[in-house]
């Protein structure tokens, strides 16, 4: 990659956690990312809490608001957390980043009241009120869906200081900084592109004319019979062939199979005249695709990286990888010295093909800003 030369971090980051929940841990956590940048200002502050503070968050909040002298604090619960210097996993506690007054996220519906409308919308929901978040705008969006061990909740989202009563937060930086976004989907393709000729609810019924069943490679069809939810159907987001081509697609798991009727149940909604590939889950692609990225995301960027979203997916991190969070590694060494904080998700959201927003399963999303040429 080039190297860019950081005198000093614009933006900074910060962590503190321990066995027990603790208010205490955002007011350390905003403390240690203010020692961390140039100057004292703060205009916001992303931050993110263990999925235990969901129950009642406010007042880690409002600690975090004292200690950052604003309150324009921006975050939510999830299961994991993570900046450039670590990811924290079985512990509770907070991470920070804080921004100064020009480079500060303000709510998407401030914005639109002084008739600005940002290039790209941060995104937090939790599960339950995904769908209506990403469709709450036409601008483009990229973020992801709060997590816990379970996926029950409870879930929690706050925007300005204050808890979002509808679970999800629109957001945006000044049009001064543009998003670089990179997605790594992390999965082994195992079938060319295929057309779907008829689907139902969650059916999937023929496939290049022929029953869905058949579609499937024949040397895995055994293995998605005994074990269906460990073949993935990646469906393209659009009837353009080039949206699944280009990694416009989201994955859906095989429920069932019918192999008399060749139907094949899944667990998201396939439509006719969309397209198809069947795929696994794979560490190695995984870890090649997030690699092969980054290097090219890194070549491209025409000025220095001020500051890093990442995002990965709660079902990737050190369990896929046998023991380390290799997306992290990959990210920290491809991008050193640079600011980043983000959460595993349940999961995320990048912009589509032709949509404003997608919400995607099993991969990892980062975002380097930089400031506009």
């Amino acid at each position: 990659m080039t190297n860019y030369p950081l005198s000093t971090h614009r933006v900074g980051t910060g962590a503190s956690y321990g066995a027990i929940v603790d208010d205490e841990h955002a007011k350390r956590a905003v403390e240690s990312a203010i020692a961390n940048m140039e100057g004292d200002t703060i205009g916001s502050v992303l931050l993110f809490l263990s999925s235990s503070y969901a129950h009642s968050p406010q007042n880690a909040i409002k600690e975090a608001a004292k200690a950052a002298s604003t309150p324009q604090i921006f975050g939510c619960c999830a299961l994991s957390l993570l900046t450039e210097e670590e990811w924290l996993m079985d512990v509770e506690g907070a991470v920070a980043m804080v921004f100064p007054p020009d480079l500060a996220l303000q709510p998407l519906a401030v914005m639109e009241r002084l008739d600005v409308k940002p290039s790209m919308v941060l995104t937090l929901s939790s599960p339950n009120a995904s769908t209506i978040a990403v469709n709450s705008t036409d601008c483009s969006q990229l973020g992801s869906i709060a997590s816990d061990e379970y996926g029950h909740g409870p879930f929690s989202v706050w925007g300005a200081g204050r808890i979002e009563e509808h679970e999800f937060s629109l957001t945006a930086f000044p049009k001064k900084l543009e998003a670089h976004i990179l997605i790594a989907n992390g999965v082994k393709r195992l079938s060319p592109t295929l057309q779907i000729n008829r689907a139902q609810a969650h059916s999937l019924k023929e496939v290049d004319q022929g029953p869905a069943f058949a579609s499937i490679p024949s040397q895995l069809q055994e293995m998605a019979v005994k074990q269906p939810y460990n073949l993935l159907c990646a469906i393209s987001e659009n009837s353009n062939v080039d949206s699944i081509e280009q990694g416009f697609y989201k994955l859906h798991h095989v429920v069932s199979i019918d192999q008399n009727s060749g139907i094949i149940q899944l667990s998201g909604s396939p439509k006719s005249g969309r397209h198809l590939f069947w795929a696994i889950r794979d560490a190695d692609q995984a870890k090649a695709s997030m690699q092969a990225q980054l290097s090219t995301l890194t070549e491209k960027l025409e000025s220095a990286p001020i500051f890093g979203l990442l995002f990965p997916n709660m079902s990737r991190g050190a369990e896929f990888f046998g023991g380390r969070d290799l997306d992290h590694d990959c990210v920290v060494d491809s991008l050193p010295d640079v600011p980043i904080i983000g959460f595993y998700g349940n999961g995320e959201i990048t912009p589509g093909y032709l949509d404003s927003s997608l919400i995607r399963r099993y991969c990892t999303v980062l975002a380097v800003y930089t400031e506009s040429n």
